[in-house]
C-alpha cells in the first residue's frame, strides 16, 4: 500500500519528466528535418554547424526573456551559455580555415577549374536517354520552379537577367551553344555542357573599390582572368546514357577565389546560403527528371 506521501513524490517525478517530452519531441523533429535536408543539401560541416549555432543562439536569446525550459533552458543562467555557445559555434564555422582541393576526375570541368575551394554535386538517375534529358533540361526554366524561385528571390537573383549576368554569350572553339530558359552553357562535351561566372568576393557590400566582374564571352576569357577581388565559378551539367534507355543527370559547381583571402571572403558568404544552393540545384534535377520521364 502506497502511502500519500509516496504517491505525491511519484506524481511530481513523473509531472517532472512529463514536462521534457515536448523539448525531447522539439529536438527529434529538428533532428528529422536536419536529415531530410541532407537529400538536398549533402552535409558540409562549417555550414550546417553555422545553422545549428543559430538556432542554438536564437533559443538562448530567447530564453533570456521567457526561458523555454520544455528545451532544457530552465534560467536566465542557462541561456546565456546556450546563446553564447551558439553565437560562438556560428563565427567560427564561418571563420574556419579554408581547404584549396584539387580535382582528379575525368570531366571537362577539370581543364577550366582543377583548384577549388568549395562545391557541390549532385546526381540522380532518368528513366530516359540522354537525347531526351536534354531536351528536357533545355526547355526547363528554373526561375518556373516555385520553390526554386523563392530561393532566388532571397539571394536577390530571381529579378535579374540571369543569363547576362550567370551565363555566356559566344562559342567556344569547335562547340556549340545551348540557350535554356535561364542560361547558355557551352557544349565543351557531347555529353556535358558548362557555364562560367565571375564574382565579386565581398557578397556582403564591396568597399574595395573593384569594378562589375566582366561578362564571360570566351573560355579564354575566363580562364585568363586572374585579378584579385573576384571568384571564379565553373558549373557543369552531365548526360552520361548507361546503354538501356536510363541516363545518370549530375551538376558539380566549383568555386574558387583569385586568392586564398579571396576564397575566405567568399567563404563566409558560401557557408551562409551553401543549403538554399544545394536545394536549388537538387530540385532542377528533380523537375527535369519528372518531367522527362511523364512526357515517354
Amino acid at each position: 500500500m502506497l502511502l500519500p506521501n509516496s504517491i505525491t513524490i511519484k506524481t511530481n517525478k513523473t509531472m517532472a519528466v512529463g514536462a521534457y517530452i515536448p523539448g525531447i519531441i522539439c529536438i527529434i523533429i529538428l533532428l528529422g528535418i536536419m536529415f531530410r535536408l541532407m537529400h538536398y543539401a549533402r552535409f558540409y560541416a562549417p555550414s550546417y554547424l553555422f545553422w545549428i549555432g543559430l538556432i542554438l543562439a536564437l533559443a538562448g536569446f530567447i530564453s533570456l526573456f521567457f526561458p523555454l525550459s520544455f528545451l532544457f533552458i530552465l534560467n536566465r543562467t542557462i541561456a546565456v551559455f546556450v546563446l553564447s555557445g551558439g553565437v560562438l559555434m556560428s563565427l567560427l564555422s564561418l571563420l574556419w580555415p579554408v581547404k584549396i582541393k584539387h580535382s582528379r576526375t575525368k570531366m571537362q570541368i577539370d581543364k577550366f577549374l582543377p583548384d577549388y575551394a568549395f562545391g557541390e554535386f549532385h546526381e540522380l538517375s532518368v528513366n530516359v536517354d540522354a537525347g531526351k534529358a536534354k531536351v528536357v533540361f533545355g526547355s526547363t526554366g528554373v526561375k518556373e520552379i516555385t520553390v526554386v524561385h523563392a530561393l532566388m528571390k532571397i539571394r536577390g537573383i530571381a529579378d535579374t537577367d540571369t543569363k547576362k549576368n550567370f551565363g555566356t554569350t559566344s562559342r567556344v572553339q569547335g562547340s556549340e551553344m545551348i540557350s535554356t530558359p535561364d542560361f547558355n552553357f557551352f557544349t565543351v562535351a557531347p555529353d556535358e555542357w558548362m557555364m562560367f561566372m565571375i564574382l565579386k568576393s565581398s557578397m556582403f557590400g564591396d568597399k574595395s573599390g573593384k569594378p562589375d566582374p566582366p561578362e564571360i564571352t570566351s573560355v579564354e576569357q575566363f580562364t585568363g582572368f586572374n585579378d584579385t577581388g573576384y571568384v571564379k565559378v565553373a558549373a557543369n551539367f552531365r548526360f552520361i546514357g548507361n546503354g538501356d534507355g536510363r541516363t545518370i543527370l549530375s551538376t558539380e559547381t566549383r568555386i574558387c577565389g583569385l586568392s586564398l583571402l579571396d576564397s575566405r571572403i567568399f567563404g563566409i558568404y558560401w557557408r551562409i546560403i551553401y543549403p538554399g544552393s544545394a536545394i536549388i540545384r537538387r530540385l532542377w534535377l528533380d523537375t527535369i527528371k519528372k518531367r522527362a520521364e511523364k512526357s515517354e
